[in-house]
C-alpha cells in the first residue's frame, strides 16, 4: 500500500459567502481510498489564483501526518506550479522537496486523463456528495463536509475499485494503516537528504543562451558567466562534488562555474532549522513506568 499516491486539484468550486475554493486530493492509486482532500480559498480581487507551492507541500504534509507514512510515489499531471516551466525540465520546488524525502514526482501524460482515473473518479465521487446548500455555505462547513465524506468513502462505502472486490477500501485494505515508510513531522528535518535532490539535478542538462548582459537563468536564480560570452548558447550540468554549475559551450569548452543558489534545506522544505538543535539535557526520575 501507499506505492503510488495521486494529486489533483479541482477549480472553481463557489460558496455561498462568495469564496471561490480550489479542493486539493490525494488518492491511493491501487485502493483508491482517499488520502487527503484540503480546500483552499483562491479569491483574489479580480478573480482567483492558482495554489502555490506552500499550500501543495501542507496538503502533501497533512497526508503525511495523518496516515504515518510517505509513499513511495507522488503522481500529478504536468500544471505549471506542480511540475515548473513546461517548455524547461528544470526541477520544480515541489519535486525537488519529494526528491530529499525519497519521494517520486511522476507526471501524467499530457491529454491522458486515464493516467490519472483514481483521482479523477473521486473528484466526481466527492463533488457529487458536497454539492447542497447547506455544506457550501462557507470554508468551515465545507471543508468538515470533505473530511466526513472522506472517511465515510474510506471506512463505509462499497468501492468500485478492483482491488477492493465492493469493500470500503479500509475493509478490503487494512494495511493501508500500516506505515510503510514511516513519518513524523518533527522527523522530517533527519528524513530530507540533500545529497539526493543534488544527484537527481545533476541528471539533468540544461540549454540556455547567454543575455546581453552576459547572464543565464536557472531555477528562478540568476549567473553570471561574462559579458564576453553574451548571446552565446551553452549547456548547464550539476557538479555535485563542489555544489556548483557548471556552464559549457557547444564545443564543451568550460565558460565558467558559478555555486547554486538557492538549493538549501529550508528553501526546500519551508521547515525552521531551529528543531535540529540538539535540546538540554534533562532529568528522569526512575524508575521509569513500563510502557503498555
Amino acid at each position: 500500500m501507499h506505492a503510488v499516491w495521486q494529486l489533483d486539484a479541482r477549480e472553481g468550486t463557489r460558496l455561498a459567502d462568495e469564496s471561490v475554493v480550489t479542493t486539493l486530493t490525494i488518492a491511493d492509486e491501487h485502493s483508491s481510498a482517499l488520502i487527503a482532500s484540503r480546500a483552499f480559498s483562491v479569491r483574489t480581487p479580480r478573480r482567483w489564483r492558482k495554489l502555490t507551492v506552500d499550500e501543495l507541500r501542507e496538503t502533501l504534509r497533512g497526508a503525511f501526518r495523518e496516515w504515518g507514512t510517505l509513499p513511495n510515489v507522488v503522481q500529478t499531471d504536468n500544471e505549471l506550479r506542480l511540475s515548473g516551466n513546461p517548455s524547461d525540465p528544470y526541477p520544480s520546488q515541489l519535486t525537488s522537496w519529494l526528491v530529499g524525502l525519497g519521494v517520486s514526482h511522476r507526471f501524467s501524460r499530457p491529454a491522458h486523463p486515464t493516467d490519472q482515473a483514481e483521482i479523477e473518479r473521486s473528484h466526481r465521487t466527492l463533488s457529487g456528495r458536497v454539492d447542497d446548500a447547506v455544506t457550501q455555505n462557507d470554508m468551515t462547513t465545507y471543508q468538515a463536509a470533505l473530511d466526513h465524506e472522506r472517511d465515510c468513502h474510506n471506512r463505509l462505502m462499497p468501492s468500485r475499485a478492483q482491488a477492493c472486490a465492493g469493500q470500503p477500501p479500509l475493509v478490503a485494505h487494512p494495511e493501508l494503516l500500516i506505515p510503510c515508510r514511516p513519518y513524523h513531522p518533527n522527523a522530517e528535518l533527519a528524513l530530507f537528504d540533500l545529497a539526493r535532490v543534488e544527484a537527481y539535478l545533476a541528471t539533468f542538462t540544461f540549454e540556455r543562451q547567454v543575455s546581453a548582459s552576459g547572464t543565464v537563468g536557472l531555477g528562478g536564480q540568476i549567473y553570471s558567466v561574462g559579458r564576453p560570452h553574451a548571446r552565446v548558447a551553452l549547456k548547464a550540468h550539476f557538479d555535485p562534488s563542489n555544489h556548483a554549475w557548471v556552464f559549457r559551450d557547444a564545443t564543451g569548452q568550460e565558460l565558467a562555474r558559478r555555486p547554486i543558489k538557492g538549493l538549501d534545506v529550508v528553501s526546500l522544505t519551508g521547515l525552521d532549522l531551529e528543531p535540529l538543535n540538539p535540546a538540554p539535557p534533562i532529568q528522569l526520575s526512575l524508575p521509569l513506568p513500563l510502557a503498555a
